[in-house]
Order: C-alpha cells, then sequence, then structure tokens
C-alpha cells in the first residue's frame, strides 16, 4: 500500500465519521480545517519521501520537507515522524501534545486522543507495537516494548507498561483489564463524530 492510499485511508475515516452526505464537499472541508488530518498528511508525505520517491526529489524536498514538520509540531503539537511505522486510517480526534516514538508500529484503524504519549522509556529499549483498532484516550501512555492486542481500549489518563490482549479494556496506573468489550462501540459514526467536533 502506498503512502497516498494510507492517507486516502485516513481522511476516509473523518468523512465516515462526520456522516455528512455530501463525501466531496465534506472531504474538502475536513482537509482545510481539520488539524488531525494537517499532520497526517504531512506525516504521510514524509513516509512518500521516505520510501517512495525518486532520490533526486527526495534530496531536492527534505529541507523544505522538515522545515514544515518542525513548524506543523510546534502550531498543532503532534509529533508523528515518517519512520514511524502507522497503518492505514488513523483518526486523531482532538490534537496536541501527541508524541509517538519512532520506533512504534501502530495497525490500521487506531484511534488517538489529544495529550497521548507512546514512546520507549530510553533509547535502548523497545517501543510500544499495536494492533489494529486501538482505541487510545486522553492523556494515556503507552511505554517500553508491549504489545497492545487488536480492538484494545485503553482509557483516559492510563499508563500501560505490559501487554494487553485483544479486546481488552485498561484503565488506571498502572492499567489494568476491567472487561473485554472492545473498541467497536467507541469507533462508531456516532463516538467518532462527537470526537472530532471542538469542546
Amino acid at each position: 500500500m502506498t503512502a497516498r492510499e494510507r492517507w486516502r485511508a485516513d481522511v476516509d475515516r473523518y468523512v465516515e465519521a462526520s456522516g455528512d452526505p455530501d463525501a466531496f464537499l465534506r472531504r474538502f472541508r475536513i482537509i482545510l480545517f481539520t488539524e488531525g488530518v494537517w499532520a497526517l498528511s504531512l506525516y504521510r508525505f514524509g513516509q512518500y519521501l521516505h520510501e517512495e520517491a525518486p532520490s533526486a526529489l527526495r534530496a531536492v524536498l527534505r529541507v523544505p520537507y522538515l522545515f514544515a514538520r518542525k513548524l506543523l509540531v510546534m502550531m498543532i503539537g503532534i509529533h508523528l515522524g515518517p519512520e514511524t511505522q502507522v497503518g492505514p486510517g488513523l483518526f486523531i480526534a482532538h490534537y496536541g501534545g501527541i508524541w509517538i516514538n519512532p520506533r512504534v508500529r501502530m495497525g490500521a484503524h487506531c484511534n488517538i486522543a489529544h495529550g497521548v504519549t507512546i514512546g520507549a522509556p530510553d533509547a535502548e529499549a523497545g517501543a510500544p507495537v499495536l494492533g489494529d483498532r486501538v482505541w487510545i484516550g486522553a492523556g494515556a501512555v503507552v511505554t517500553g516494548p508491549v504489545q497492545i492486542g487488536s480492538g484494545a481500549v485503553i482509557g483516559a489518563n492510563s499508563l500501560v507498561s505490559s501487554n494487553l490482549p485483544e479486546n481488552a479494556v485498561a484503565v488506571g496506573v498502572p492499567a489494568r483489564v476491567l472487561a473485554y468489550t472492545g473498541s467497536e462501540r467507541l469507533m462508531s459514526r456516532g463516538a467518532e463524530s462527537r470526537a472530532q467536533r471542538p469542546a
């Protein structure tokens, strides 16, 4: 899958969440006015330069890309570098205070809220690996060489430093599994649409 195809899947998540019957106009508005989509667009463009672009084009655009990335990080507070492996359909509900380590691997159709950190405690330690459809609430921290199963839910302000099985719902510091109902209900169109609206 190309970087452009992954980007289109990202934007599709926002369009689907909007419930707007005029998908073309809604897509246009989302791309222009949604901070999470700005970050995802620059991230996927960085992946294109990193993985697919001819070497001459990469050389010409490398410095402008790095400048634009730094500027966007300062403006909206989403740190997501092209080295990070994220599957298609990422949904960032609100911007600000999001840090994702370059060594993180994340599956398809995940949701991230504001204030989320997914990282490693130091340069030697491994970084988290997340499955598909993982939902992470505001202020949560996922750290270390942990495996997060597909469909898992990590509650707001939780700290995850150990593995979570598929469809686990974990909350607290440290996070404890309270149920196995998974993320499907949280990722419904209505829930995503409410999450996308400004507070």
